[in-house]
């Protein structure tokens, strides 16, 4: 059986930002092409698979965190009137 089903590699894809397998690379150093050949659920060693599924977690949360304080920056530079036209959360 395999580390990780299909779906679970599907749903983790889905969350990751644009570049993302460089910025898994970098945290790695697996080659670029190893990382496609997971995303792509080809076979990959189980050793490696973890290390790209490990470092996918990180890259998603680094970048939830930092979109969540680019809009904490962005509701403090605006006012309450300028929030409500772009539907921001206060």
């Amino acid at each position: 059986m395999e580390m990780f089903t299909k779906k679970e590699i599907e749903a983790l894809r889905k969350q990751l930002p644009p570049r993302y397998r460089e910025q898994i690379y970098m945290k790695t150093k697996l080659s670029i092409p190893t990382i496609a050949r997971f995303f792509a659920c080809s076979k990959i060693r189980e050793n490696n698979a973890e290390l790209i599924y490990d470092a996918a977690l990180e890259v998603i949360e680094e970048h939830q965190n930092r979109t969540a304080t680019r809009q904490q920056k962005l509701r403090v530079l605006l006012t309450n009137g300028q929030q409500q036209k772009l539907d921001l959360p206060s």
